[in-house]
């Protein structure tokens, strides 16, 4: 089941008197409309092969109003195999459908880390005619072995990169549509990837792509795993920072950073820490930005400990 995982992450101060199934193609199919590629191509290093993974539909994902877990997709033999002995190779995801109207899925690369979902870290690829848009269409169809939903497989003709990226003459993605979708991955890093959409039936007046999640593929520890965070997913929770503290007659405040917007903080206390009992002082509060601020008005007993827990 791909889902989300929830985190328990905590902030504490002193105030004095206040199995990851590794996976391979069981069968090649002609390119799936609206289907998300990912692909891995290397033009160094020993590399024989692209590595390519089908996602599955992209409604299913990028609909998804948490986190889609799609570590089991992925396969770090596979991806090990396309990057050889060089450090770092390239990876990126499209999808595309002739419907009507017709649309087109291109990555781009994420700066700045997880950030807040809803935001974009990087810059939209361009507006686009209908035509524009079957011309990608045109050009993904080329792709050859094609995995089914879940599954991925070595291409040996090598396809993405012959009609994907780096090749940027006509008649490849690149070329057509002046979108590269792939970034640099290296063994031992994180790579962030924001996916844009964009239909269009017109062939008169142009359409933007909208932005509508990001990619998170993460090669650090013993595990890789593989994640998109569609716009509407809570932020990823990060370890709230007491920055500051006031107190008035019995009322305490405690304002803290580092908070992830749209998680609830509660404050907490106690009166020793050996032992520690903690208590919830007051309500959770939840963050609209990267500051949150919560209040015990019942700071009577001396001394008294807090922290801030996020959710």
């Amino acid at each position: 089941m791909r889902k989300i995982t929830k985190n328990l992450i905590t902030a504490t101060i002193l105030v004095g008197g206040a199995f990851m199934a590794s996976q391979s193609a069981f069968a090649q199919v002609s390119l799936i409309s609206d289907d998300l590629y990912m692909g891995f191509e290397n033009q160094a290093g020993g590399g024989t092969a692209d590595y390519i993974i089908n996602l599955g539909p992209a409604s299913g994902i990028v609909g998804s109003s948490s986190v889609v877990n799609l570590s089991g997709d992925f396969s770090l033999s596979n991806f090990n195999t396309v990057r050889g002995v060089s450090s770092s190779m390239f990876g990126g995801v499209v999808a595309a459908s002739n419907g009507n109207p017709p649309n087109l899925y291109a990555t781009q690369l994420r700066s700045g880390g997880a950030g807040i979902p809803s935001v974009p870290g990087s810059t939209s690829p361009g507006t686009f005619y209908k035509g524009d848009i079957l011309l990608g269409y045109s050009d993904l169809s080329q792709l050859a072995n094609l995995p089914t939903a879940g599954n991925g497989t070595l291409d040996t003709s090598k396809s993405w990169e012959n009609y994907v990226e780096p090749n940027i003459a006509p008649g490849t993605f690149y070329g057509d549509t002046g979108i590269n979708p792939d970034s640099a991955v290296g063994t031992n890093s994180v790579l962030y990837e924001d996916l844009w959409y964009v239909s269009n039936n017109s062939s008169s007046a142009k359409i933007p792509f909208t932005y509508v999640g990001y990619f998170t593929l993460n090669l650090t520890g013993g595990s890789p795993s593989l994640t998109f965070t569609p716009t509407n997913a809570p932020a990823a929770l990060t370890p709230p920072v007491i920055v500051s503290i006031s107190k008035a007659g019995s009322t305490v405040i405690v304002v803290s950073s580092n908070a992830a917007p749209t998680h609830m903080y509660q404050l907490q206390s106690t009166s020793g820490l050996n032992p520690v009992s903690w208590s919830n002082v007051g309500s959770s509060q939840t963050a609209g930005g990267t500051l949150v601020t919560n209040t015990d008005a019942t700071a009577t007993s001396s001394p008294r400990y807090y922290r801030v827990q996020g959710q």
